[in-house]
């Protein structure tokens, strides 16, 4: 318990009080200074941070701001080192962060926001005099109490920048645990440029862009991480006047400075820039930030109308002529460069704030619908009001429409969060994504309704998607309610303290060890914890370990989960239940927040992992129990603990009923109604799991023999242009078709001619996920943008309409491996497509026959381990997403039996979390196995699911093929 350690630790000096609140470096709590009599503030660094930064280093640079004494930089009272806790102690200060009340007011008031810039450029000038710098410049580092503003957190920034610089854990590390050299949306040009010669013009940016934000309600670049560091490098910022016309001119011309990229053009200090910001004031009559309250009341009273009536007619008049240049130079390209990477959130914002502007745009209308998908929100009961947030910034809440909704925007493809409030309903939030379906509608439940500490999910048509259970059914679930977090210990010491261990009722469960029955007496004998008393594993003398009541309780049993959800009235959820709650399509952003990798468990419902039903820990801090088992008699226990990988949330992972690792928890479900197909949900599930580390592939006369089913009979081509489109403006696209090397069928393919590149081409040959076999048109899923960085790079590309995909649909319903001929028979001729396509591709003077590359994206991917195995013309193989899958096809059919003969130089980009191909089981072993030279592969895995940055899958492709298929001339 960190709070008792800490007041044991700083004994007759102060006394801990409660925690005021925590983020990615520190715990603050609020303390009693005992020899003073006075409140304090307690900042605790993490200790992984302190074993990276070192005590000494940090103490040293904290310090620093100790001879920094000025009204407006919080004082640092004291700063040490008790009990390896590394803290400084600070005034407590009544007020509220500038952070705060910018997300609950937006953008300020011109006086309150020059007043507030006045405090914050006087405290750098301050501290610039004493040679500090101090690179962290935001809206959470500023406090604003009693009308001024105060600085805090003088030299932390630099300790951490120092210990980044010479610690010798790798970079990479050091980021993970939190280490920050500044925000991204306040960085400096040269803080994101890594210039190590940082000076004060770095927090002049800052105190920029911290103004910018007062003044306009947002920072002048939004989105994700990447996307915010790039533009402080590349792009303009749109002109303060241009987004809030009622700004004096000194002021949004000293902000405009304050944000230029090079430091020379900035103000050359910060003395200068609060001399300008002084000026400003005295120039708009805004000397409410020096004036006494009531002089200052009184010209804002006998001004107001006339500011508005004034700003009113300025708008109208110049609105056109201030704004329409920006939306044209510089909206619209980053719109189209942000769409073209697929940062869909970041071109939502910029496109929304572009048409508030500049109405029936045809180029921002295009766009528009090209990033904004429609949707039609619903709820029971209707009428509740929605808001929007980004996924990277929860300050700003925009309301979007009442339910239910007439066809509301969101950003297409990209992640939202919702805020759905109704007056007399819990308030929900929830994580939401357009291209999820069976979502809604949201179900409010009453301020009054049983349950609370439960979150509810709705209804739908559903299956189980886990690695090794994707040939499930779809399922109809009923609405149904999980527990928000994870049974605690002190939930569970209910359970113990009412006997529950001695009452027979809870336990109706069939006892089954190592194959048999046993009685109910023998196997409560075993539910014992470090003292052999009743209760769980990682309890001792029958109790809660001191401190650990509201963190989950931990070394259950299977039988001991589902006697206690008995007790409660509820049930351990189906695996398809829980698998419908955790979400885990959405785990690159559920587990980066979660209790995973680390050495113990944490209180639950705190972390940043929250599913988007809103349910928290779902991954990691201790597996959960579902209510199914495998054929073998093993329960499945989901989501993984907090010592597992983060593959570990994917993982359809069962385990013997009577394991009680410290890392075995539990979550209960309640059904709200009967549920359609329980029984169903209920039933034993076969694990098609595979250690492709232990299996053998096929030896080399057998994939000889393999490898012959996939020739074919080279019959004429009888080959078409069907159509031919030249008015894209990078490429020619011609429909073609040719016979099939099976069946008398046809073969159509889209084939796209960069324009502005003398032929003969090298060629792109495409091979992509699986979402073609469920539409019946490849005009949606052939077009040229999902390839148009190898168009736009001189090279032709080729995409097959393979067997079973649009016009060519069949009976086929999934790509998913099985031991059927019919599904061998799909293999074989998905592999002659390919094969086919270059035959066609050879006959044409055009193409450069001896520079062919494969393209395969997830299924295109995971066959991208046989079809280069037994096609010799494709000269390189670039895999987006690939990997294993757990079920097993007949032996001529698997990849596994064929990657160690791609021999192809080999380019793999993969995702930390992807939920189809786990790293540790699907990806390494698909790549390990690569008959690829070892210099001639290589293997990336980047932060996400199942889905990459477009931004690094083009400039590592494209640096792929000109490495091996040579640049384009």
């Amino acid at each position: 318990d960190p709070v008792a350690r800490l007041n044991e630790a700083l004994d007759g000096r102060y006394h801990i009080e409660r925690e005021l609140g925590a983020g990615g470096m520190a715990t603050v709590y609020l303390a009693r200074d005992l020899a003073h009599h006075r409140d304090v503030a307690i900042k605790v660094l993490r200790p992984e941070l302190v074993a990276a930064a070192g005590a000494e280093r940090f103490l040293r640079e904290i310090a620093i701001s100790a001879q920094l004494q000025h009204p407006h930089i919080l004082t640092l009272i004291e700063s040490g080192e008790a009990d390896g806790l590394l803290f400084y102690v600070m005034p407590y200060v009544k007020g509220e962060s500038l952070r705060s009340r910018l997300a609950r007011e937006g953008r300020l008031p011109v006086v309150d926001a020059l007043r507030i810039l006045r405090d914050v450029a006087d405290a750098v000038a301050h501290a610039e005099s004493h040679g500090v710098v101090h690179r962290d410049i935001k809206p959470e580092n500023i406090l604003l109490a009693e009308r001024h503003a105060l600085v805090v957190d003088f030299g932390v920034a630099k300790a951490m920048h120092l210990a980044k610089a010479t610690v010798t854990v790798p970079n990479e590390a050091l980021t993970e645990i939190g280490i920050s050299l500044g925000t991204p949306a306040y960085m400096a040009p040269e803080q994101v440029a890594g210039d190590p010669n940082i000076d004060t013009r770095a927090d002049i940016y800052a105190a920029g862009v911290v103004a910018y934000e007062m003044l306009a309600g947002t920072p002048p670049f939004v989105g994700a991480p990447q996307a915010v560091l790039a533009a402080h490098i590349t792009l303009a910022p749109p002109a303060i006047a241009t987004v809030r016309p009622d700004a004096p001119h000194d002021l949004a011309t000293l902000v405009d400075r304050c944000l230029k990229k090079s430091p020379a053009d900035r103000f050359a200090t910060a003395a200068t820039l609060l001399a300008a910001v002084e000026s400003a004031a005295s120039a708009a009559g805004a000397r409410g930030v020096v004036m006494s309250g009531r002089t200052r009341r009184a010209v804002t009273v006998a001004a107001a109308a006339a500011i508005v009536i004034i700003a009113g007619v300025a708008w109208t008049m110049t609105s056109r002529g201030r704004q329409a240049p920006w939306v044209h130079e510089q909206a619209i390209p980053e719109i189209q460069r942000l769409a073209t990477a697929q940062e869909y959130d970041s071109a939502f914002v910029l496109a929304a704030r572009a048409r508030g502007i500049v109405a029936n745009d045809p180029t921002l209308n295009a766009l528009w619908d090209r990033v904004a998908s429609k949707r039609v929100l619903t709820t029971e009961p209707p009428g509740a009001t929605v808001y929007r947030a980004s996924l990277n910034d929860t300050s700003h809440w925009e309301p979007i429409g009442r339910t239910p909704t007439d066809s509301v925007r969101l950003p297409f493809g990209a992640y939202s969060w919702l805020r759905i409030e109704l007056p007399g309903y819990r308030s929900r939030r929830v994580l939401y994504s357009p291209v999820w379906s069976q979502r809604e509608p949201f179900v409010l439940d009453r301020v009054n309704a049983p349950h609370a500490d439960m979150v509810h999910v709705s209804r739908g048509r559903f299956t189980a998607r886990l690695p090794g259970l994707d040939q499930l059914p779809l399922l109809t679930l009923g609405d149904f309610l999980i527990g928000r977090h994870e049974v605690t210990n002190r939930e569970y010491k209910a359970f113990v303290t009412a006997g529950a261990y001695s009452k027979l009722e809870y336990w109706t469960d069939e006892f089954v060890k190592d194959g048999h029955s046993i009685a109910w007496d023998q196997a409560i004998a075993l539910f014992r914890d470090k003292t052999n008393r009743t209760g769980p594993a990682t309890w001792e003398a029958g109790d809660i370990p001191p401190g650990q009541e509201d963190f989950p309780v931990g070394g259950l049993s299977w039988y001991e989960a589902s006697a206690f959800a008995r007790y409660a009235g509820m049930t351990l959820p189906t695996v398809f239940h829980w698998s419908r709650a955790a979400e885990t399509s959405a785990s690159y952003l559920i587990v980066p927040g979660s209790n995973m990798e680390s050495t113990a468990p944490t209180k639950g419902s705190v972390s940043r992992g929250m599913s988007p039903f809103g349910a928290f820990d779902m991954a990691g801090n201790v597996r959960e129990w579902c209510r199914n088992a495998d054929s073998e008699g093993k329960r499945y226990i989901l989501g993984g603990g907090f010592s597992d990988q983060p593959y570990a949330f994917n993982d359809a992972y069962a385990q013997d009923p009577f394991d009680r690792s410290a890392i075995n928890g539990a979550r209960l479900a309640k059904y709200l109604r009967d549920e359609p197909d329980l029984k169903l949900a209920s039933r034993p599930l076969e694990r098609a799991y595979r250690d492709y580390f232990k299996e053998n592939a096929a030896s080399p006369e057998l994939f000889e023999s393999y490898r012959r089913m996939y020739d074919y009979d080279r019959l004429p081509l009888d080959a078409k242009v069907e159509s031919r489109d030249t008015t894209p403006a990078d490429w020619i696209t011609e429909r073609v078709s040719f016979s099939a090397a099976y069946g008398r069928e046809r073969v159509s393919a889209y084939l796209f001619l960069p324009k502005r590149r003398a032929s003969p081409y090298q060629l792109v040959l495409h091979f992509p996920g699986d979402y073609g076999v469920h539409v019946r048109s490849s005009a949606g899923i052939a077009g040229g943008s999902a390839v148009d960085f190898f168009i736009r790079s001189g090279r032709a590309v080729i995409f097959p309409i393979y067997k079973s995909t649009a016009e060519r649909s069949d009976s086929l319903e999934s790509t998913m491996p099985n031991e059927s001929i019919d599904y061998r028979d799909h293999v074989l001729m998905w592999s002659k497509d390919v094969r086919r396509s270059i035959d066609y591709i050879s006959s044409r003077a055009d193409i450069d026959t001896a520079r062919i590359a494969y393209f395969g994206v997830s299924w295109g991917g995971r066959l991208g381990g046989l079809i280069p195995a037994i096609e010799p013309r494709l000269k390189t193989v670039v895999l987006f997403v690939a990997g294993f899958r757990m079920q097993r096809p007949r032996p001529e059919a698997d990849p596994f039996n064929f990657v160690s003969h791609v021999i192809q130089p080999t380019l793999m980009l993969n995702a930390k979390y992807d939920d189809y191909f786990p790293t540790e089981s699907a990806q390494k072993p698909f790549y390990r196995m690569l008959g690829s030279p070892p210099t001639d592969k290589r293997y990336v895995v980047y932060e996400g699911g199942h889905l990459l940055p477009r931004t690094q899958l083009i400039a590592e492709s494209l640096a792929w093929l000109d490495k091996y298929l040579g640049p384009v001339k």
